[in-house]
């Protein structure tokens, strides 16, 4: 058997560094390795090879996608000195790391060389650059240029090709101080403006960049900034640390900082005319302050002087600015309603009782997260029948309950109704969906499968006015009962990452669309607060192409818009005004619509009694749908007597006499005695609502008691 330490085509296998156990990598790879094995994440979406000046293996890094985040693994092989084996692992090169691509650096010598942040943009780099450049990278992220081996780049001329961000900038000058004593001119290419967070050569690929086009994006690079490399103390890096940041909170002065009651920090910036509100820890403000630092100082400052800037701004906010309401979507500032239409010049519209405009600077402080999109500038001149044929609700009940949706959803506090739409396959769900959505809060993903838990749900409703769940099959318990308590406001807390006692506290309230084939109301609270609109089916003479509905959408959508905020003016002009026969659940939602409908020209009490119509539909399938509320329905018809009364065992040994095998079996029928006292609690509004009593109570014994309406009683 040959030595797998001898020497390989009369070079030594390279042992870069020992680790105490004895181990030691082996570059390049020998032809004598073992396969390299899989790794426990799965089949990687991305492999690099790494390779030596003549070609020869090296490692590889792996990328892999999961559930929406990426990671990435180096795969390296090893020696085992002790028992002369040879084995793969996955870690990273010991210092100094090779860069990918010395095969392509060697094959062009004297070329200029463009360095990217990141195996895939390099790839994409040489796929793009001109014939006389050739592209390399350092492994292991923005965070370890200084670990790399940057010697194979002395003489030649560099240009740094950062990711669009604070931390793409930071490694840009990193690698530029580090190449600046060897290198024969560093340069640094100034992404687009208009470019998006992270953008990089990847996505110039991805956007049909042309080799001419970024051939002139390298002409344009500045010359680095970048100083000798760190020869000073750690004490002298952190005096220019603090040198840059006094440079920049100079330049900061003036700026209009607050904060909201949960304690999060903001800033008003004034930006080409008007003003924006962003939180100090958002990407937005990061970026918009290392800009402002390359314009005020002539460079981007590091990632850590950036940090220091934003915790003193932090501080300053929090304990020494005033406090405001941070408002998404809509707002309120005295007795008017405003609107963000999410424009670049951050307009909004005014809603007065005596009408509405366009202002170009609202009173409220709106801010604005990543995937908000924009509203059309809304026109007066049309009625809300306008939005009537293109919608295909099977009845004019439904399309007042949708427009109620609405009206309550542009208000800026609740309570606010789930919008549930059912209908079958092909009748447009998903479409009236994001129709609805586009009329109160545009985003670029409008409606999202269902979260998988609390947080997630939490995450999209503090992060959007409006929740839209598409083709649901079913709703969990916990959703069920998460949604309720989004609907009409309520608090969530979960523990802080990377802590055991800190809490998190979070209070929504957000409007909430669901739609799905089957009933999605079987539980009596979540139907407490539903409107049940059914969608027709949609005949083929019927049908239209699905770019013209979009087109038409769009050309009607102001003017739409127009009319819900008719509605709201009205509202606020009546509201006060508005007294209700009775107050159900949603007697606040039922009282703003009401004021509203002289705005929406319906005639009064039209609303309610559409409600009321909608609100006994709902209550008879979630009654339907409830096993115990139906079994002791059938109990009580089956007998002579009104009033029963008896212990938890007691009935639920008479009431599985009244339910299938089926249903005695499922997961909806209480096993035990104190199961069907907790179901008790939840079936009691649903029997109430059919004329039932039940009173529970404890003597002896836990008693209950159902008291059936006359006219469920057997005749005897």
């Amino acid at each position: 058997m040959s030595d797998p330490f001898a020497p390989l085509g009369g070079k030594p296998a390279s042992t870069l560094a020992n680790d105490p156990a004895g181990r030691g990598i082996v570059v390049p790879v020998p032809s004598s390795a073992p396969s390299a094995p899989s790794h426990p994440l799965g089949k990687p979406s991305a492999t690099w090879r790494y390779a030596d000046a003549s070609g020869a293996l090296l490692g590889y890094v792996h990328r892999f996608d999961q559930d929406g985040d990426k990671q990435f693994r180096p795969q390296t092989l090893w020696a085992d000195h002790a028992r002369s084996t040879l084995e793969w692992r996955f870690e990273s090169w010991p210092s100094p790391r090779p860069l990918y691509g010395l095969d392509r650096l060697a094959a062009k010598s004297g070329a200029p060389v463009v360095v990217t942040e990141g195996e895939k943009a390099c790839d994409a780099a040489a796929r793009l650059l001109p014939a006389g450049f050739v592209a390399v990278t350092s492994p292991n992220g923005s965070r370890s240029a200084k670990k790399a081996d940057w010697a194979p780049l002395a003489g030649r001329h560099v240009i740094i090709w950062p990711d669009a961000d604070a931390a793409g900038l930071e490694y840009a000058e990193s690698v530029a101080s580090i190449l600046a004593p060897i290198a024969a001119s560093v340069r640094i290419v100034s992404p687009p403006e208009s470019c998006t967070e992270g953008w990089d050569a990847a996505n110039a690929e991805a956007e049909g960049w042309t080799t001419a086009r970024v051939a002139a994006l390298i002409d344009n690079a500045r010359v680095g900034h970048a100083s000798k490399p760190e020869q000073t103390a750690e004490a002298g890096e952190r005096k220019r640390r603090e040198s840059r940041s006094d440079a920049l909170m100079a330049a900061l002065e003036g700026l209009a900082l607050w904060h909201d009651a949960d304690h999060v920090a903001y800033a008003t910036i004034e930006i080409a005319g008007h003003a924006e509100n962003w939180a100090l820890k958002s990407q937005a403000f990061r970026r918009w302050l290392a800009n402002l630092s390359r314009l005020k100082t002539g460079q981007v400052i590091s990632s850590s002087t950036l940090e220091d800037v934003i915790r003193t701004l932090e501080a300053i906010a929090i304990n020494e600015c005033p406090r405001h309401t941070a408002c998404l979507r809509v707002g309120r500032h005295g007795a008017n309603c405003y609107l963000d239409l999410c424009d670049d010049t951050w307009r909004a519209v005014e809603i007065t009782a005596h009408g509405w405009k366009v202002v170009e600077r609202p009173p409220v402080k709106f801010i604005r997260t990543p995937a908000m999109r924009a509203l059309p500038e809304p026109e007066p001149g049309e009625g809300i029948e306008i939005f009537r044929d293109l919608v295909n609700v099977k009845d004019d009940d439904s399309f007042k309950l949708v427009v109620a949706f609405m009206v309550a959803a542009l208000r800026d506090r609740g309570p606010y109704p789930v919008l549930v739409v059912n209908g079958e396959q092909g009748t447009g769900k998903s479409v009236f969906s994001r129709m609805v959505r586009g009329l109160i809060d545009p985003s670029a993903a409008p409606i999202r499968a269902a979260p998988k838990d609390d947080r997630d749900l939490i995450v999209s409703a503090m992060n959007s006015k409006v929740l839209a769940f598409d083709n649901l099959s079913s709703v969990p318990n916990w959703l069920s009962d998460a949604l309720c308590r989004i609907a009409t406001g309520g608090g969530f807390a979960t523990r802080m990452l990377h802590t055991d006692r800190d809490e998190v506290i979070c209070e929504v309230q957000s409007p909430v669309i669901l739609n799905g084939i089957p009933s999605l109301t079987d539980r009596a609270d979540l139907a407490d607060r539903a409107l049940n609109v059914h969608l027709r089916v949609i005949p083929e003479s019927k049908r239209r192409p699905e770019d013209a509905l979009w087109e038409d959408y769009h050309k009607r959508q102001p003017l739409i818009l127009g009319a819900l905020l008719d509605a709201i003016s009205a509202g606020l002009r009546n509201v006060a005004s508005v007294k209700l026969d009775r107050l159900p659940r949603m007697a606040d939602f039922m009282k703003w619509v009401t004021a509203a409908e002289s705005g929406l020209g319906w005639e009064s009490g039209e609303f309610v009694a559409a409600y009321t119509r909608n609100r006994v539909e709902v209550a008879d399938g979630a009654f339907e749908a409830d096993a115990v509320a139906v079994a002791i329905r059938d109990f009580m018809r089956a007998g002579t007597e009104q009033v029963w009364t008896g212990t938890a065992t007691e009935l639920l040994g008479r009431l599985a006499n009244h339910a299938t095998d089926t249903i005695r079996k499922s997961r909806a029928w209480p096993a035990t005695a104190s199961g069907l006292g907790n179901r008790l609690d939840r079936a009691a509004p649903l029997l109430r609502a059919k004329g039932f009593t039940i009173d529970r109570r404890k003597s002896d014994a836990r008693l209950i008691s159902i008291i059936a309406p006359n006219d469920d009683v057997a005749p005897i």
